[in-house]
């Protein structure tokens, strides 16, 4: 099984040629982040894969090429991680279903969501689910006593402190449980 930094590089490689289809080692290496040499290894264990395709153009330059299986392995990896995240935001969605009906069922009609969140369409359809308004807040606003109050995970610094001290939950928090 190859490594994800090994995938990583053939994405980029793969990237770097569909902007510059003769791009050299040079460029290959530059673009991602690495010494000439070392890439020069990469695309020699990559051509030993089956993943690149080396082709002399003339005497002092060569063309690479990503073949068919390192296309292959790159949407392998790239259905994996779909499925991956997927099943990720179905956990997630579950945990916040349940919390929003709990709330509800305690007589919460309101949730706050406090600073910004990747998955606040997870909480609106929660909301949604079980007929509970959504509204959204700056992070130093004040606390809403009639609502679930959830603070956002992009969210950080004192007003974070300040809201979990008046009982909101903390998004970060409430997921890393899983």
């Amino acid at each position: 099984m190859e490594d994800s930094s090994d995938i990583t590089t053939l994405q980029n490689i793969a990237d770097t040629l569909k902007e510059e289809p003769l791009a050299s080692q040079r460029v290959l290496a530059e673009k991602a982040g690495m010494s000439i040499g070392l890439m020069n290894a990469v695309l020699k264990r990559f051509a030993e894969r089956g993943w690149i395709m080396l082709t002399n153009v003339n005497l002092k330059k060569l063309s690479y090429a990503i073949t068919p299986a390192g296309i292959s392995e790159l949407t392998r990896r790239s259905q994996k991680f779909a499925r991956r995240t997927f099943a990720l935001a179905n956990t997630y969605n579950e945990e916040l279903c349940s919390l929003v009906e709990k709330a509800r069922g305690e007589g919460k009609t309101k949730l706050a969501l406090y600073g910004s969140s990747y998955i606040k369409f997870l909480l609106m359809y929660a909301c949604q689910k079980f007929d509970v308004e959504f509204v959204e807040k700056e992070v130093d606003s004040p606390v809403c006593d009639d609502a679930l109050c959830v603070i956002g995970e992009l969210s950080e610094g004192d007003n974070v402190k300040r809201l979990i001290e008046k009982g909101c939950i903390s998004l970060l928090d409430l997921l890393k449980q899983d």
